[in-house]
């Protein structure tokens, strides 16, 4: 069931300079008309795999991938079955006369899993990928992770995070990477990491590190695989109301979460229908303004802007 998002919208507004929430002046809580996805139009053929798809962000980047023209939808979550409803929306959404879906039950936390999506892509799409967005997740184990003392952490907030959100993505791209490889050199090929703001900020510690540790993952993929046409960023999606709020979370945790579900797909369109290195390796954020950012292109290059480094 879908929860009611935030309204205050100042908590994120008024962080620190160095969190990067405000690089540009205007800062997104929906989809903007120039980023529709019905508006966008994706090169074609094009397939994406979509980890994490069974509701939220996940569900909703499918469908806007599909509203664009998506010709192949790979699609993953923890029981085959709860993608259902993500299926039948993106079937409705589809526009491209060869749409493709396939769905199929992975444990983001377990290698077995990504090899079984590259024999998915190689079986059902011929082995065409264009893109991954790595956005299966999670936030904590139980509710100890929102409290401050490390004595009474249970330790899984930790290990079981890291093995989802940052082992299982470096999984995705270990073995989707040789399908992406394999593309034509002009073709797009890129792979999302879906980040977060807490990976600045202070937050349940296990999700903060595997925030933290996806932005560096990011810049090495760019800096290993760049020069062969391989685009890879790090994605804060927006603050989103979880449809299934976790164990332990303050009552203020729903008052930031400002952001519309939809929005992270509709900038990814944005940033893959056409290539943009001036962003490879770097930090994004789906809720600045893409105008704006575009307009401080040669500064982020000229500065090597939005990367992890120790300033001093």
């Amino acid at each position: 069931m879908a929860q009611k998002r935030g309204t205050n919208f100042d908590i994120i507004k008024n962080l620190p300079s160095w969190s990067g929430v405000n690089f540009v002046p205007t800062r997104h809580h929906d989809i903007p008309k120039a980023l529709d996805p019905s508006k966008q139009r994706l090169p074609s053929p094009f397939v994406v795999v979509i980890t994490g798809a069974s509701r939220g962000i996940g569900r909703a980047t499918a469908k806007a991938f599909a509203l664009a023209g998506a010709s192949g939808l790979v699609l993953t979550a923890r029981a085959a079955a709860s993608l259902a409803t993500t299926k039948s929306e993106c079937e409705a959404a589809a526009t491209s006369p060869n749409f493709k879906i396939t769905t199929l039950s992975a444990d983001n936390a377990a290698e077995s899993s990504a090899l079984d999506v590259a024999a998915a892509i190689r079986d059902e799409h011929a082995g065409r990928l264009n893109l991954l967005v790595n956005n299966a997740g999670i936030l904590n184990v139980d509710k100890t992770a929102f409290g401050k003392s490390f004595v009474d952490m249970n330790v899984s907030n930790i290990e079981e995070t890291m093995r989802t959100n940052y082992f299982g993505r470096f999984y995705m791209i270990k073995h989707l990477l040789p399908l992406l490889q394999a593309m034509p050199k002009d073709s797009s090929k890129s792979i999302i990491n879906i980040s977060s703001l807490g990976s600045h900020i202070s937050g349940p510690l296990g999700y903060s590190i595997s925030a933290l540790a996806t932005n560096r993952l990011s810049q090495r993929v760019a800096e290993s695989h760049g020069h062969e046409g391989i685009f890879c960023a790090a994605v804060h999606p927006g603050a989103v109301v979880p449809e299934i709020m976790p164990e332990g979370a303050p009552d203020a945790f729903r008052d930031f979460a400002t952001e519309d579900p939809g929005l992270c797909g509709a900038f990814l369109i944005w940033l893959v229908k056409q290539r943009r290195d001036w962003l490879n390796g770097r930090y994004v954020d789906a809720t600045w303004d893409v105008d704006e950012l575009e307009a401080r292109k040669d500064e982020i290059v000229e500065k090597d802007m939005l990367k992890m480094r120790l300033v001093v």
